[in-house]
């Protein structure tokens, strides 16, 4: 038989229908005992009240309560991480949108149009015969180098943003002479304009009245240019009608901007010099030369 009156109301014989449990659990005839903080230690190792014989170790069991409780704060700390990172993205994205809005007004308030991969034998009336409205474009403003050289782009300029806008949806992507065109629209308040202008020509621009004429001896002068170019109609005939430019092989050879009486003048002046060979007569050798009007 086993003895009743020991702590918790059971005895410690070990029978088949005893079950010896730990303090804290829930048995017929023992208590509820709240353990404290749990630990992540192991008890020493007991014995029975019999068998002086070791028994193995065996954990704290954490109550239902107690787990409960570090469920509650490990969720509401991952929550409130996430939290935060969401009001992050949000910021984040809010901040995207407001910067993109702020383009798209520009842009879409801008008259100015940029236009890039063209033909390097391009004219202005190729680029007018392509608005949608006529007479849309105001300007055309190539770009160019201090050589002068151009850069196979150009910023068009329209009468109105709704104009470059409806010339830019219709027309991006076009092909040109076999270049596909790449076209943006350009911040209102700050224009991309690389067009080259030497010092001595005036902020008005000279669209096709001006020729460079390239690959002149590089000891050539602006009057023995002029007794040259006499049968021609000069702009004028002081000094600022033959220009001189930087040439990239200044060693050897030099080029001069002529301003022209107009365009047709411009013209005639391209077929009558361009690949052809041009000799002074205290120079010994022919020189090569090449004409582009410029825009």
């Amino acid at each position: 038989m086993s003895s009743v009156g020991n702590k918790g109301g059971v005895g410690n014989n070990r029978g088949p229908g005893n079950i010896q449990s730990p303090p804290g659990t829930f048995v017929t005839g023992g208590k509820w005992e709240i353990p404290d903080k749990p630990t992540a230690t192991l008890l020493p190792p007991t014995t029975a009240g019999v068998s002086a014989a070791p028994t193995p170790a065996t954990p704290t069991i954490v109550s239902a309560r107690v787990w409960d409780t570090l469920k509650e704060e490990i969720t509401s700390e991952l929550k409130e991480d996430k939290e935060n990172s969401q009001s992050n993205i949000q910021m984040n994205l809010k901040k995207l949108e407001a910067i993109s809005k702020v383009l798209k007004r520009k842009q879409a308030y801008s008259p100015y149009l940029w236009i890039s991969q063209l033909p390097s034998t391009v004219m202005p009336e190729d680029i007018r015969r392509m608005e949608i409205t006529k007479d849309s474009i105001a300007d055309i403003i190539y770009h160019r180098n201090q050589h002068m050289e151009f850069l196979n782009r150009v910023t068009v300029v329209f009468r109105s943003a709704t104009d470059a806008v409806e010339f830019m949806t219709q027309k991006y992507g076009k092909y040109m002479s076999g270049h596909k065109l790449v076209m943006s629209m350009l911040d209102p308040y700050h224009p991309k304009d690389k067009r080259y202008i030497p010092p001595q020509l005036s902020p008005e621009p000279l669209s096709g009245q001006l020729v460079l004429v390239s690959g002149l001896p590089a000891g050539s002068r602006p009057d023995n240019l002029r007794t040259e170019f006499r049968r021609f109609h000069l702009m004028d005939t002081t000094e600022a009608a033959i220009i001189p430019v930087p040439s990239r092989r200044t060693a050897s050879s030099c080029q001069y901007l002529i301003r022209l009486s107009s365009r047709s003048e411009a013209y005639r002046f391209v077929r009558t010099y361009h690949n052809t060979y041009f000799q002074f007569k205290e120079f010994r050798r022919r020189c090569p030369i090449r004409t582009t009007v410029i825009y």
